[in-house]
């Protein structure tokens, strides 16, 4: 894991559109950046992922290299909703989900 506290919730998102991406900030850690595209490939909802079984079902070289998030939606005090420029809104990506998505990068 990285350096973020799970308790901790972010002092700052930004969607920065024109790069396709999305930079948190924690009040422990500089600005991370995540991609649009991987944030979309790497989205767990039921209609990206087998629920039983866990095999991905998301054809990620589908998944558009121009990608952007259109909408950031807060869920709770722990996790965050995105709306995807191909429509897609279902994923819920919360803070230990992103921190470990910044540890593997």
């Amino acid at each position: 894991m990285g350096e973020t506290m799970m308790n901790d919730t972010p002092t700052n998102i930004k969607l920065k559109r024109a790069e396709r991406v999305l930079e948190i900030t924690w009040s422990n850690t500089s600005p991370r950046r995540y991609d649009a595209r991987l944030l979309r490939c790497e989205c767990r909802c039921a209609g990206c992922v087998d629920e039983r079984t866990g095999i991905r079902t998301l054809d990620v070289n589908a998944v558009p290299a121009d990608i952007g998030v259109e909408r950031i939606e807060l869920v709770g005090n722990y996790a965050i909703k995105l709306r995807f420029s191909d429509g897609h809104d279902t994923g819920i990506y919360p803070w230990d989900r992103l921190d470990q998505m910044n540890s593997a990068l």
